[in-house]
């Protein structure tokens, strides 16, 4: 596979995340029963913003990096970009298994549910299943970031040998410049001893 249908299917390997986050973000956010300020739901709330940016930068770094492997390849453009694509993704997922989808997280989400009933009780269910929802895409874009290093580390150590074996082959020498590497040296000026 050519490195630019790779990096293609990174680019489009996100467009799933992003629904499965922007859909999130309706039920975390937009679909929330309107009464008062509740610190659990906010911060949830504040939580989904930061992932979507992470998610966002992500996606606009490997559709830099897209860029950079179309002919002709920018090695060293599509190394920065892919690993900018890399970092804010790191960052992404640290945030979503660490805190999003955390026992806590959820635990606290369902007894917040039952406790409140009503709206609050179907509220945090769909949370719960939006986060759940999350995770497949962020596995399928986590192996598509490492698919795209394996291919661009392989396109670059090809590139690297082609380059490497142009300057081998037959090398014009001046004889005289040879000759003088392959004569012995003479040992210098004889001093004349004294008795």
């Amino acid at each position: 596979m050519a490195i630019e249908e790779t990096f293609e299917r990174l680019v489009c390997t996100f467009s799933a995340a992003e629904e499965a986050f922007h859909s999130l973000r309706l039920t975390a956010i937009e679909d929330r029963p309107p009464q008062g300020e509740i610190l659990l739901v906010e911060r949830l709330g504040n939580l989904v913003e930061d992932m979507r940016g992470w998610l966002a930068e992500s996606q606009e770094a490997a559709a830099d990096a897209r860029q950079a492997v179309t002919h002709p390849l920018d090695g060293y453009r599509a190394r920065q970009a892919l690993g900018r694509a890399s970092e804010r993704f790191i960052r992404l997922e640290m945030q979503f298994f660490n805190e999003a989808v955390s026992h806590r997280m959820v635990d606290g989400l369902e007894r917040f549910g039952r406790q409140r009933g009503g709206e609050w009780f179907g509220w945090s269910g769909g949370v719960v299943m939006a986060l759940q929802a999350c995770r497949e895409p962020l596995q399928l874009l986590d192996g598509a970031i490492l698919y795209s290093w394996q291919e661009l580390c392989a396109c670059l150590a090809a590139k690297s040998l082609a380059i490497s074996n142009i300057n081998v082959g037959p090398h014009l020498v001046d004889p005289s410049v040879e000759a003088a590497r392959h004569r012995p040296a003479s040992p210098g000026p004889r001093k004349e001893q004294r008795n």
